[in-house]
């Protein structure tokens, strides 16, 4: 099976993009259904911007809803 270049540079970013631990561990939290970024910062132990940023960025490459 191969895989467009359009692909690959999609793959490409989405593991760039889960390359980094705060992100990765943000999406793991969201898999488990609905909660609120208070909450997802409280057991990261990040800040709410922080997390906000990240969800941004995880809703942008549509590993996420809001």
């Amino acid at each position: 099976m191969a895989l467009s270049h359009s692909d690959v540079a999609v793959l490409a970013e989405t593991f760039l993009l889960l390359g980094d631990q705060s992100r990765l561990k943000i999406l793991l939290q969201c898999m488990r259904g609905s909660v609120a970024v208070g909450d997802i910062a409280e057991t990261l132990d990040l800040s709410q911007f922080l997390v906000s940023h990240h969800l941004r960025l995880l809703r942008g490459a549509r590993l996420v809803r809001g």
